[in-house]
């Protein structure tokens, strides 16, 4: 299985997390840093590019509604809001993986190689820290529905798809999604670069696992309603987002 091994990053946040991925390059995969450099073209770490590469390569130029949940301050811009949008401008320049792993510069694993033994034979076209779907959801039985024990409930499909989101009209199953680790397989980021042609598009975390659904594309979430995995130990594999531990409780 060929795959690509990619950590999100800003020229700003990279000199505080990048102690983070020292245990990760004692594996024996290749790990690549992707920056954003917006805001630093002096930083030449790995494969840089700007909010303009972005728009260019994907020929986009819309804004990210302010009207929309996720916005309400204002301040999100595309490769926030749209995060599938910085994987899909690396793919462009890098379409021979036959999967696509991103993970954001604040992820810590305890043992990567526990953590890839299961999940890099598995064949699922998406998988994120979590996935969920809507209560009314009956595909991918392996997806848990969204439930009271999470903090936002059902709240969560009031906010998506919100503003500025744009969802084909035959679409009727909605899920929904953690996105600080993700994997794509090369047919799932084909299916996301034709829907953006398309002119559709929508915030990530709702989007993409709502978009691939619909093309009938195998979902996985990495950890469980239950805060188990099938993937691993979550006891010896120990994942934390900016120090933190994640529970299906925060979602």
């Amino acid at each position: 299985m060929n795959s690509a091994y990619c950590v999100c990053t800003t020229p700003d946040m990279y000199p505080h997390f990048e102690a983070n991925w020292d245990e990760f390059r004692k594996t024996d995969k290749h790990l690549t840093v992707i920056a954003d450099v917006t805001r630093d073209s002096t930083f030449d770490v790995g494969f840089t590019y700007t909010e303009s590469d972005v728009r260019k390569n994907l020929n986009f130029d819309r804004q990210v509604s302010t009207k929309h949940f996720w916005n309400s301050i204002g301040n999100r811009n595309i490769i926030w809001f749209y995060a599938h949008f910085r994987m899909l401008n690396y793919y462009l320049t890098h379409p021979n993986y036959d999967y696509y792993w991103f993970f954001d510069d604040d992820v810590s694993v305890g043992d990567w190689n526990a953590f890839f033994a299961n999940v890099d034979t598995d064949n699922s076209d998406f998988i994120s820290y979590f996935i969920f779907k809507h209560k009314d959801v009956s595909s991918q039985p392996t997806i848990p529905h969204i439930d009271h024990n999470t903090y936002s409930n059902e709240q969560w499909f009031y906010r998506f798809p919100g503003d500025g989101d744009i969802i084909p009209n035959d679409v009727t199953e909605l899920f929904g999604s953690f996105f600080p680790i993700v994997r794509f397989s090369k047919r799932a980021m084909e299916i996301l670069l034709k829907v953006h042609r398309e002119g559709i598009y929508g915030y990530s975390e709702g989007f993409v696992p709502t978009i691939l659904n619909k093309y009938e594309m195998k979902l996985a979430t990495l950890i469980n309603s239950d805060n188990t995995s099938q993937f691993f130990d979550t006891d010896k594999v120990e994942i934390k987002h900016k120090n933190i531990q994640v529970k299906w409780q925060w979602i």
